[in-house]
């Protein structure tokens, strides 16, 4: 059994004791944003969103490592931690002048950027399911708590989505449950398939992602997933050893974390949303760093 296998169950398994203790304590924080006057419920979305902070946002973090690796050159380290570091600026710069904009790129980048890195494990996968895969991942909560999406939207960038366009991407979505069953189950039943036990695992996780979906807010469903998902499974992908990328992910994530605690910060839901813009700032440049490494020369 590889490490990805071992997480696969890992993530499963701590899914449902997630849902069953946070429905046995608090059922109507996980159904909706309403958090007045609930102690118990601040707790379980503070605590979603510190883990999207230190893992989601620290699985990004070993791209200091690799740029560090890139070269032994000092000058070409600085060339690419500044070409880096400006690509996170321009999209915070982004969101700000046009959160709409700021948000549709989160989006994009979000459908494609789950896909490659969750399926990265596996060999030859068709570029149509990473990208089902993506798009399910960023948008399956719209397939059954629309309204709730649409608040979160709104708190966002301020901006209402039509009725419309949120039946055409759950028509999207279904599809795209669809082929990958399809794509998992032909890769169960290949018998020249090496990594099987990957593929029926893989069923298992969607299955438990989309009662996850069912169950929960569309963003204490986004942390599971970001953070015991996509976070751990890019960690583990990465080869991660505890020292020395243990002090790379804490000297890249602690100024991000100080930056959401202190930006605007009021202990409300609005003011920790702060969280999207700054992951939609770091995509930008975590996605675009194997062609820096590319463009740069050693």
């Amino acid at each position: 059994m590889t490490k990805i296998n071992k997480h696969q169950i890992f993530f499963i398994a701590l899914s449902f004791v997630v849902l069953y203790v946070a429905l046995s304590i608090q059922p109507e924080v996980l159904t909706s944003f309403n958090m007045e006057n609930e102690k118990v419920g601040k707790i379980i979305i503070y605590s979603f969103l510190f883990f999207i902070g230190l893992i989601g946002v620290g699985h990004g973090a070993l791209d200091g490592k690799i740029i560090w690796e890139h070269s032994k050159k000092i000058s070409v380290k600085c060339k690419l931690y500044g070409v880096y570091i400006l690509l996170v600026l321009l999209g915070a710069v982004l969101w700000v002048s046009s959160p709409f904009l700021g948000l549709s790129l989160l989006l994009l980048l979000s459908s494609v950027h789950f896909g490659f890195s969750d399926l990265g494990f596996l060999v030859d996968v068709a570029l149509v399911y990473k990208i089902c895969w993506g798009f399910t991942m960023t948008f399956l909560p719209i397939l059954f708590k629309p309204a709730l999406v649409s608040v979160l939207f709104f708190d966002l960038a301020s901006i209402n989505i039509n009725e419309e366009i949120f039946y055409l991407i759950r028509l999207l979505i279904i599809l795209s449950i669809f082929i990958l069953f399809y794509f998992l189950i032909c890769g169960i039943l290949d018998k020249s398939n090496q990594n099987s036990s990957a593929f029926k695992l893989m069923v298992f996780e969607l299955i438990t992602l989309i009662i996850l979906a069912y169950q929960l807010s569309p963003l204490v469903w986004f942390a599971l997933y970001f953070c015991g998902l996509h976070g751990l499974r890019a960690i583990l992908i990465s080869d991660f050893k505890f020292m020395p990328d243990i002090l790379w992910l804490i000297s890249f994530t602690a100024p991000v974390l100080l930056f959401i605690l202190l930006a605007d910060w009021n202990y409300s839901l609005s003011s920790l949303l702060v969280v999207f813009p700054v992951l939609a700032s770091l995509t930008i440049a975590h996605m675009l760093l194997p062609w820096l490494k590319h463009s740069v020369k050693t």
